[in-house]
């Protein structure tokens, strides 16, 4: 797992910025024609409810050639043996790449705002879209698989059966 550490957990957030502010960071990496300054410390403790022995944060600072710098701390439990610092730091910026992308198709295709995902109707909707999804997958492995001597069917033929299977029952054709 890699996520964001910010205030979400402020203890554990305010033990890496106290332990990395005084220290001068543990790599340093060029990434195209960004300087990235990494720091790594893997024995920071898990908060109550947290079942791993230690916790794992990155922080990164990326200069930019145009003189921006961007901070983050990342916190994992990939081991550093298994996961080194560059590859956690290109893993952590991956997942800005897709929500980013995600986020900006949502908003120039489709006409959708920025999510509030932190609140408590966008996680109840986020939830309902998953089970929504889940249900459809399920349909089409239980309706429109290849099984039996059917032909397989071409997707929007699919598409066309399955709007018609959730609309309203049709009265029976007494003609």
């Amino acid at each position: 797992m890699v996520a964001r550490l910010k205030g979400n957990l402020p203890e554990l957030f305010l033990a890496a910025q106290a332990r990395f502010a005084g220290q001068p960071p543990t790599q340093t990496c060029t990434v195209g024609a960004d300087r990235v300054e990494l720091w790594d410390a893997d024995d920071f403790d898990p908060w109550a409810t947290l079942r791993w022995p230690t916790v794992r944060v990155l922080r990164y600072r990326q200069h930019k050639p145009n003189g921006t710098v961007v901070e983050a701390y990342w916190l994992t439990d990939f081991p550093a043996p298994r996961v080194s610092s560059p590859t956690l730091y290109r893993l952590a910026k991956s997942r800005w790449e897709v929500e980013n992308q995600a986020f900006n198709e949502g908003r120039t295709a489709h006409g959708l705002e920025h999510i509030c995902h932190h609140h408590a109707n966008s996680l109840l909707i986020g939830w309902l879209l998953a089970l929504f999804a889940l249900t459809i997958e399920r349909l089409y492995r239980l309706r429109y698989l290849r099984r039996g001597t059917h032909r397989p069917r071409p997707a929007i033929e699919f598409v066309r059966l399955l709007r018609l299977s959730l609309g309203p029952p049709r009265p029976p054709d007494t003609s």
